[in-house]
């Protein structure tokens, strides 16, 4: 699973998880493709808002960008988050949240 070894981000739709955690929780990370726990994470971060406007800030620190150009992180973000969505779901407005996480495990 890329870019995990650090600090790292994940996106998820929706606003749940401003409900859900609070800086300090621990969460588990899980390979979904092969439903897989393979380690633990603390919650050092949650940050809320439109999906858009949280790629242009957050996207280069996602796991999936670690180790690239931070130039075109927000596009490719994006577009990767509209692939697994569909573009009806994720569009700029829609709201969302940031997990910052520090793997621990």
């Amino acid at each position: 699973v890329e870019g995990l070894e650090a600090v790292f981000n994940t996106f998820r739709l929706g606003s749940a998880f401003l409900k859900k955690l609070v800086v300090g929780d621990e969460v588990l990370l899980l390979d979904e493709k092969n439903k897989v726990v393979f380690g633990r994470a603390q919650v050092t971060e949650i940050v809320g808002g439109k999906l858009g406007e949280l790629c242009l800030i957050h996207a280069k620190d996602n796991h999936r960008e670690l180790g690239n150009d931070p130039i075109g992180a927000p596009e490719r973000l994006f577009k990767y988050l509209q692939k697994i969505y569909g573009p009806h779901i994720s569009t700029i407005d829609k709201k969302a949240v940031v997990l910052y996480l520090k793997r621990i495990e």
